[in-house]
């Protein structure tokens, strides 16, 4: 596999807050251009200075979701949004709910569907006949995980349903509620997916992630860090990280 040529952008900020601010300007510099812009966002804590900062702007009516689509990144399996452990609940609760969005341009995963496999090719299509992703953010996982792609995933891997590792597994116990069983599988948009749009913007915060940014950014592709795989994005990657995450890249 062949790196693109041209570079991704590395940009470095003081904080979590500069970073933040950064992304959410990259948002509302494409609702300005395209109202109906296509984008997916990540979940977890590090997108919710993000949200924060979007929601002041959509209060301030600098940036308006009202047309635009949004396709969720990931789901676990057999968990609907109405779940207090639902990704997508967790999107509701921290920003959809305050920003605007036509419900019927929220695109959510088919985590319940009787035939996952058929669900997902149907959630590619959809994004298809949309023109495909305008942006994508993301949050770099622990174990180097873009969405839920987990560790062995590869470039060519499309929205599908994958079997969580042990740590990804011990992570959401951290915090799961006894509503459904600890999920040990979630549905996710591929790393083939991720790379066709047309923006992809990783953030990432906090000296914890710096060693698996390094390894995004320095080492060998490989799908033991499926984050590496961004790079093929070339130019069209751009990553945001505060001075803490981007410590070990020299």
């Amino acid at each position: 596999m062949i790196e693109m040529k041209n570079a991704p952008t590395v940009t470095v900020v003081r904080d979590y807050d500069a970073m933040s601010k950064l992304a959410a300007d990259a948002v509302e510099r494409l609702l300005d251009r395209k109202p109906d812009a296509v984008f997916s966002l990540p979940t977890g804590s590090t997108p919710l200075g993000l949200f924060a900062e979007l929601l002041d702007r959509v209060r301030s009516a600098r940036v308006n979701f009202s047309r635009a689509h949004l396709f969720c990144l990931d789901e676990y399996v057999g968990v609907n949004r109405d779940d207090p452990n639902s990704l997508t609940g967790f999107l509701d609760r921290t920003f959809l709910h305050g920003a605007g969005f036509d419900p019927e341009r929220v695109h959510v995963l088919p985590a319940e569907a009787d035939d996952l496999d058929a669900a997902a090719a149907a959630y590619e299509a959809e994004l298809r006949a949309l023109g495909g992703l305008d942006l994508v953010i993301l949050g770099l996982g622990p174990n180097g995980h873009i969405a839920y792609n987990e560790p062995g995933s590869g470039a060519d891997s499309r929205t599908r349903v994958l079997t969580l590792t042990a740590e990804s597994i011990t992570q959401a116990e951290a915090y799961w509620e006894e509503s459904v069983a600890t999920p040990h599988h979630a549905i996710t948009m591929g790393v083939a997916t991720l790379l066709e749009a047309r923006e992809i913007i990783l953030i990432v915060s906090g000296e914890a992630k710096a060693e698996m940014l390094r390894r995004t950014l320095k080492d060998p592709m490989t799908p033991d860090v499926p984050a590496s795989y961004l790079r093929l994005g070339g130019d069209r990657l751009t990553v945001i990280a505060d001075e803490d995450a981007a410590a070990d890249l020299g």
